[in-house]
């Protein structure tokens, strides 16, 4: 399979995201790798907490940082399973992470979320810095979490 070295990492990301979803939230959910050790695990909260800023990959982000002590996370890797939206993106760009691991794009669930004009890459361009984005890693298994969501 092309993306087997991610898929274990993504697995991760996935369970924190049917607990989001089991425990009412939309079920995004990311973690971050740094040396082949999670440093950071996060899942959507920002539906059951009323916070608007507790998407999974801030949650991740917050928990890698308090974990290495530090705000610089370039030799990381964040594994999410949808597409981060502008304000998570531009977390992770300010963390310094240069690989980004992604389940689903947005327009994997044009159904669930709207088109947006300013994508990840986008944002990616303006970061000062060379990002490598892979998307589709355990596309199938995440689209399975959203069949039974409407907008």
């Amino acid at each position: 399979m092309k993306h087997s070295n991610h898929d274990q990492y993504m697995r991760e990301a996935l369970e924190q995201a049917k607990l989001a979803k089991k425990l009412g939230d939309l079920p995004f959910g990311a973690v971050i790798v740094l040396g082949g050790q999670i440093v950071g695990k996060g899942k959507c909260e920002d539906g059951t907490t009323g916070d608007v800023t507790e998407h999974a990959e801030i949650n991740a982000l917050r928990q890698a940082c308090k974990t290495l002590k530090t705000n610089d996370l370039r030799n990381c890797t964040i594994y999410s399973t949808n597409e981060p939206c502008p304000m998570c993106a531009s977390a992770i760009f300010q963390a310094k992470i240069s690989k980004i691991i992604i389940g689903l794009t947005r327009n994997d669930l044009p159904q669930l979320l709207r088109q947006r004009k300013i994508l990840m890459r986008d944002l990616a361009i303006d970061s000062g810095y060379e990002i490598n984005i892979e998307t589709g890693v355990l596309k199938e298994e995440i689209l399975e979490q959203f069949e039974d969501i409407k907008k």
